[in-house]
């Protein structure tokens, strides 16, 4: 494992040499991976190389080689190997040259040497461990409690501070340090969940008492970055498929909004509501219209688009149809639920994996049918993101998030041949339980730990 750690021989190995090193020092975490979920867009069809996966274990396991492709990719930045990690990228969308070098010079500036990589190629190889279900499974077994309705940077960060995950106790003691306040990064705060408006403004709330150690946030920052460059790696794994120019300039916006919170320097709602502003600019560029943050109705809808990923008028347009074709009670829900920054008087929620569900609903209609057939699964969908929303108790004075995790429901049913004859069965599926994840205690903690 120490030779994995060396910048001269990382950077430079063969690549089948450095995968059979991975495999060695990564066996544990390996195994697990190949046990982990993942989800894939039903139309895609691999590349005819031979994946990561297959060379290590001779089949394709998704984990395994969306975690190797976000190692590679860390390569291919280093290496200046521009092309290729662009590769099969749409060409509407392609990461810039001069994004690419903004990472390049990012990454450079951030892992100075072995520690630091060490730090960064663990974080990244055991970043999904979470969705084993076994792991969740193991840690109820070791300590009598039940993990399994947490977000799987939670199981992870709590299997590890068990010792349920070998590679991290084999490094030295400040690497390990480092490496358990990335993981707290991640199990408190998910880069990907602002840029896609998917948390509240309140959860940027938790990065405030990491004000003491922004080489770690870094780290973490870094860590997101190759975790997007790999998410596609399970159908494509030849380049960084899923890290186009919108998505990376979300990225950029969200690193400078968590640095001016962490500082103190800018409000929750004021640095949540830049993603959505850059959203409204690049859609209003590329021909649709204004958006203003300040109105609720365009508040609303610009959260959906960044949930939906949306880049294009045309797709812009049939969420903005949908949203207002909706009933008006469900409107009136999402309104509200959208526009709540999260307190102690109005909690607010997190629909995990939301994204997802949408993505999934609108791309699993086939491109050929009309856009009516789009249009009503896209209404099913929020129907039920309306229900997801939905808190029916009274506030208790004391939450302020609560994480709903729809991922079984994006497996289950929208991935389901019924979903495709006849969306609305979405409508009336189970609306997943729910785990508190930001408390006013948290708070006050967290306000005890700054002084």
């Amino acid at each position: 494992m120490e030779q994995l750690f060396k910048p001269d021989f990382f950077f430079s190995a063969k690549e089948e040499e450095l995968l059979l090193l991975l495999k060695d020092a990564f066996a544990p975490e390996l195994e697990r991976l190949k046990r982990a979920y993942s989800i894939r867009d039903l139309s895609s069809t691999g590349p005819s190389t031979r994946s990561p996966s297959q060379f290590l274990f001779g089949a394709d396991y998704d984990e395994v080689n969306r975690t190797l492709v976000s190692v590679l990719a860390l390569r291919w930045i280093h290496n200046d190997q521009y092309d290729i990690f662009v590769g099969t990228q749409p060409e509407s969308v392609r990461l810039s040259r001069e994004t690419f070098d903004w990472i390049r010079a990012h990454v450079a500036k951030n892992i100075t040497g072995s520690a630091d990589l060490a730090v960064l190629l663990t974080a990244i190889l055991i970043n999904d461990l979470g969705k084993d279900d076994t792991l969740a499974s193991d840690y109820r077994q070791r300590t009598g409690s039940d993990i399994s309705s947490d977000n799987h940077d939670a199981i992870l960060f709590k299997a590890v501070q068990e010792h349920m995950v070998p590679s991290i106790d084999r490094l030295e003691p400040q690497q390990r340090a480092d490496l358990l306040r990335c993981l707290e990064v991640g199990a408190k705060f998910n880069y990907g969940q602002l840029i896609q408006a998917e948390n509240a403004p309140a959860c940027l709330e938790s990065l405030r008492p990491f004000s003491n150690c922004k080489h770690v946030v870094e780290l973490h920052f870094v860590e997101q970055i190759l975790d997007i460059a790999g998410a596609a790696g399970h159908m494509d794994w030849t380049c960084a498929k899923k890290l186009v120019e919108p998505l990376m300039q979300g990225c950029i916006i969200s690193h400078d909004i968590v640095g001016r919170v962490i500082d103190g320097h800018l409000g929750l709602r004021d640095g949540y509501d830049r993603v959505l502003v850059y959203r409204a600019d690049l859609l209003h560029q590329k021909g649709f219209q204004s958006l203003d943050v300040k109105n609720d109705n365009d508040r609303a809808l610009l959260r959906l688009l960044c949930m939906g990923s949306v880049a294009e008028p045309d797709l812009a347009a049939l969420y903005q149809a949908t949203f207002h074709s909706l009933d008006a009670s469900i409107k009136r829900t999402l309104l509200k639920t959208l526009n709540a920054d999260g307190s102690v008087h109005e909690p607010a929620v997190q629909p995990t994996y939301m994204p997802a569900l949408l993505y999934q609903a609108v791309n699993s209609i086939d491109e050929s049918r009309v856009w009516d057939v789009k249009k009503r699964a896209l209404h099913s969908a929020l129907r039920y993101l309306a229900r997801v929303m939905t808190i029916e108790e009274e506030p208790d004075g004391r939450t302020i998030i609560i994480e709903r995790n729809v991922l079984d429901i994006v497996k289950n049913i929208v991935q389901g041949p019924e979903f495709q004859k006849a969306p609305t069965i979405l409508e009336t599926a189970d609306v997943p339980k729910e785990t508190v994840t930001l408390t006013a205690e948290d708070i006050t903690a967290e306000d005890n730990s700054r002084d």
